[in-house]
């Protein structure tokens, strides 16, 4: 088992810009066919396939970690417990569309609501341990590193590979190896590898000049912090707001099975929260960490903005949804059903409306892919 595990890593590092581009496609899918769910199960696998490939390129190549990957991979490190929370947590949201559409088909709405109380139970408590176990500090999403690996650099490497074999080198791997040595240097004191000044002068990087590739090295604020201290700790009600956050899924979710998709209350009341930690999140930041938000770190302005952006999807909930987007939605739909372009855009929305409509998880997927696809870099 253990040789065609390694045999499957070699091809994948053979062939990652192919199977990365393949993935992104697939990906994309996902949201619109849940049954493709497993291929993002899949590319968490590739992912650590590539990051322990990456340990081993030279450092012109080897991708500088973000802020995001540094803390949640600490984390991931220093804490099996946040490493199976994080799991856990991203396996639901990979798999919750296709679970809920599998249960109703075979048992029914009602089953179906008991499997959406369930996993909004499960992801909170997975929630609650992040936020246990980084010590009182804001949960991060994704809460598992992101992929930073540009999956051609391995392409690269094994041409490079590939041709010194072929120029009668065939049967000498070790002096490919030997080859890559001389360009790099290793420190004395610290025991770092750096690269020769001559690879850069060559061109051999990614970077056109040596002093872009001496700007590329430059030290933030952010890049010498421990990975820890990327997030401030909360406290008092910093920390009653985040869990306000963490549980507001799960109570609308119950107010929904009490009320009814049709009644302003549950929509109300997840809103309230929502604006209820916000208020409470930037007082607890003005009050007790200098400078507020201005001084927050590049990883927390990122999760404000996530979160600020999920009040739109307000508009395609509840009684809001019935009694104001969905008109406009048809009318809209209507008023371009003979117009070239427009109308295959009217004809896709009108194709998926019953998805939004009658699957709960749908929307939050949807919003997944709006968020990091089209909206982050």
């Amino acid at each position: 088992m253990s040789k065609l595990l390694e045999k499957y890593e070699d091809w994948t590092l053979k062939n990652a810009s192919q199977i990365s581009s393949i993935e992104s496609f697939l990906r994309t899918l996902t949201y619109i066919l849940p049954v493709f769910a497993a291929l993002n199960l899949i590319g968490l696998y590739h992912d650590s396939i590539l990051v322990r490939a990456s340990e081993n390129l030279p450092p012109s190549k080897k991708p500088a970690p973000s802020s995001h990957n540094r803390y949640t991979r600490y984390w991931i490190n220093s804490s099996k417990t946040y490493q199976r929370a994080s799991l856990a947590l991203t396996f639901l949201q990979y798999t919750d569309v296709l679970m809920e559409m599998g249960v109703q088909k075979k048992w029914g709405k009602e089953a179906k609501w008991r499997l959406i109380v369930l996993i909004e139970l499960f992801k909170a408590i997975c929630r609650i341990l992040l936020l246990r176990k980084t010590h009182e500090r804001t949960v991060i999403n994704p809460p598992i590193p992101r992929r930073e690996v540009d999956p051609s650099i391995f392409n690269e490497e094994n041409r490079s590979s590939n041709s010194f074999v072929s120029n009668g080198h065939a049967g000498n791997l070790m002096d490919v190896h030997r080859s890559k040595e001389f360009e790099t240097w290793t420190g004395k004191y610290t025991g770092r590898i750096h690269d020769r000044i001559s690879v850069v002068q060559k061109g051999i990087t990614h970077y056109p000049a040596v002093s872009d590739y001496l700007m590329s090295k430059v030290l933030m604020v952010e890049d010498v912090q421990k990975p820890s201290e990327l997030v401030h700790k909360l406290q008092s009600y910093g920390t009653l707001g985040e869990l306000l956050y963490i549980i507001r899924p799960l109570l609308y979710v119950l107010a929904l099975r009490k009320y009814g998709n049709r009644s302003w209350r549950p929509w109300l009341l997840s809103l309230s929260i929502e604006l209820v930690t916000r208020i409470m999140e930037s007082y607890y930041y003005k009050r007790r960490i200098p400078g507020g938000y201005r001084w927050s770190s590049s990883l927390e302005k990122e999760e404000k903005k996530r979160r600020i952006r999920q009040f739109f999807f307000y508009i395609l909930r509840g009684p809001f949804y019935e009694q104001f987007t969905k008109p406009k939605i048809n009318n809209f739909c209507h008023a371009v059903s003979n117009k070239p372009i427009l109308s295959l855009f009217g004809g896709i929305l009108r194709d998926y409306q019953p998805l939004w409509e009658n699957i709960y998880f749908y929307k939050i997927s949807f919003y997944t892919l709006w968020s990091y696809v089209f909206v982050d870099p």
